[in-house]
C-alpha cells in the first residue's frame, strides 16, 4: 500500500518571504514549518475552500521555550523547543519517528514522546550518529594506511576506537550516548557521593550514610560492569563506612 499523501490532503501555501509555492498538508495546519527554496519559518494557514494557493501566515513571536526529551525507542536525550511541539521528528541515534511532545500546562516539563508506527526495527546502530545520514560519523584512511573516525560535529579526527570526539565531545557510540537512564545513574552516583561525605562528617546520625548506600546501590546495580561510575562506588564505600562508625558509636553510648 502506498504510503503518498493524497492529493485531497495537499494544498499550496506561498512563503512571506521569497512567494514560492510550498506543499503542505492539511494536518500541518498552524504548525510552524521551514521553507524549502529560503528556509524562512513561516506557519501553516487553513487550506483554501477552492484550492487556490493561500499566503503563509506569520510565524508565532511568542518565546519559545527550549526542552529535552528522550526518544521513546532507545532513550537518547534529544532537544527541542516548543515552536516544534507535535511535529514529527527522527531520533538521530536510532532513525525512530516520532511526534516531538508538548510541556505539561502545570509542571513545564515535556510529555512522553509518541512512537511512529513503521519504526526502524532492532537492533539499534552501534555509531550515535548511524542513522543520520551525512551527520554519521565517517572512517576516514590516512596515509599510513590506518583508519581514524571525522568528528560529523567538527571534523576533527579521533582513534578509530574513540566513543567521544576528543575536540568538541560529541558521541560516536552507544556508550556515549547520553540517555536518561545514564542521566538518572549520574545523579544518583553524585547524590551518593555527597550524602557519603555528608555521612562520614555526622556519622552518628546514621541516616545521611544510609541514603549514600541506597543511591550508591541503586547507581551500580543498574548499570553494567563497564560503566560502573566511581562516584557511586567512593559514595557506597562512605556511606558504609559512616554506617559503621555510627553502629560503634552508638554500641558505646548505649553501652
Amino acid at each position: 500500500m502506498s504510503s503518498a499523501t493524497p492529493a485531497a490532503e495537499r494544498f499550496t501555501i506561498l512563503c512571506l518571504r521569497c512567494d514560492r509555492p510550498v506543499i503542505a498538508r492539511r494536518e500541518w495546519v498552524g504548525r510552524e514549518v521551514y521553507c524549502p527554496h529560503c528556509y524562512s519559518v513561516i506557519r501553516v494557514p487553513e487550506a483554501p475552500a477552492d484550492g487556490r494557493p493561500v499566503q503563509a501566515d506569520a510565524p508565532n513571536v511568542s518565546t519559545r521555550l527550549g526542552f529535552n526529551f528522550a526518544c521513546p525507542r532507545c532513550a537518547c536525550l534529544l532537544e527541542a523547543n516548543t515552536g516544534m511541539s507535535g511535529q514529527l521528528g527522527t531520533c538521530p541515534t536510532c532513525a525512530a519517528r516520532f511526534h516531538i511532545p508538548y510541556l505539561h500546562g502545570r509542571s513545564g516539563r515535556p510529555q512522553k514522546a509518541e512512537l511512529v508506527e513503521g519504526g526502524v526495527a532492532d537492533p539499534t546502530p552501534l555509531h550515535a550518529y548511524a542513522a543520520s545520514g551525512h551527520q554519521a560519523p565517517r572512517i576516514v584512511r590516512t596515509d599510513g594506511g590506518g583508519a581514524v573516525i571525522e568528528c560529523p560535529r567538527c571534523n576533527a579526527h579521533n582513534a578509530i576506537d574513540a566513543d567521544t570526539c576528543a575536540a568538541c565531545g560529541a558521541p560516536f557510540t552507544m556508550e556515549a550516548a547520553a540517555t536518561v537512564g545514564k542521566l538518572r545513574r549520574d545523579r544518583r552516583a553524585v547524590g551518593s557521593l555527597t550524602l557519603g561525605i555528608i555521612g562520614l562528617l555526622a556519622f552518628p546520625l546514621m541516616l545521611p550514610a544510609a541514603a549514600a548506600v541506597w543511591l550508591g546501590l541503586g547507581s551500580v546495580m543498574f548499570a553494567g560492569s563497564d560503566r560502573r561510575s566511581v562516584l557511586a562506588i567512593v559514595g557506597l564505600a562512605l556511606g558504609l563506612l559512616s554506617l559503621i562508625g555510627g553502629t560503634v558509636f552508638w554500641y558505646w553510648q548505649l553501652k
